[in-house]
């Protein structure tokens, strides 16, 4: 009996050690797949940490139809946003996020050292070069504990720590 059970244990670490931990995505549409699937695939929670741009180009069109299906099973996707250029189109796009049940901004005073996504609190992707638009980078996508465990903690202290009125600013100055 606590042989078989042995075996079982055994087999069931094999099995996870198989499944790739660390997974590099290259840059192009590959990548907007694989995040389209994952929003898309969530159960309960997206969160993101994104620049101004990469946020108002992902909800306004790359990703708008994947999250509303995410918004229809009730998924909840946070965003943490570098502050936007005071805007017509900026203020619509955070009005939009704030009349979804299911959709909450905050907002830092600086572009984000790291972009990053945390998919169900199971799988994170890096994007590995943040100053370039979402197709023109590979990013790191994982489901290792540790690294998620890492993302999570770092969105959290973000999350807490950042406004929930965006500090405006003009686009020339900036």
């Amino acid at each position: 009996m606590l042989l078989d059970t042995a075996t079982i244990e055994k087999s069931n670490r094999k099995k996870q050690a198989e499944t790739p931990q660390f997974v590099l995505i290259p840059k192009g549409k590959t990548l907007i797949e694989k995040i389209k699937t994952a929003i898309e695939k969530a159960e309960f929670s997206v969160d993101l940490v994104l620049s101004w741009k990469r946020f108002s180009q992902g909800i306004a069109s790359i990703f708008a139809e994947s999250m509303e299906i995410a918004w229809a099973k009730n998924v909840k996707i946070r965003f943490i946003i570098e502050s936007h250029p005071q805007s017509k189109t900026g203020k619509q796009l955070i009005r939009f996020c704030r009349e979804k049940r299911f959709c909450q901004a905050r907002f830092i005073p600086h572009y984000p050292e790291a972009i990053f996504g945390i998919y169900d609190r199971k799988e994170i992707f890096i994007v590995l070069k943040s100053k370039t638009d979402l197709p023109g980078s590979p990013a790191l996508w994982s489901k290792n504990p540790s690294l998620v465990g890492l993302a999570k903690d770092h969105f959290e202290i973000l999350w807490f720590t950042s406004m929930e009125e965006p500090k405006l600013y003009n686009h020339k100055s900036a």
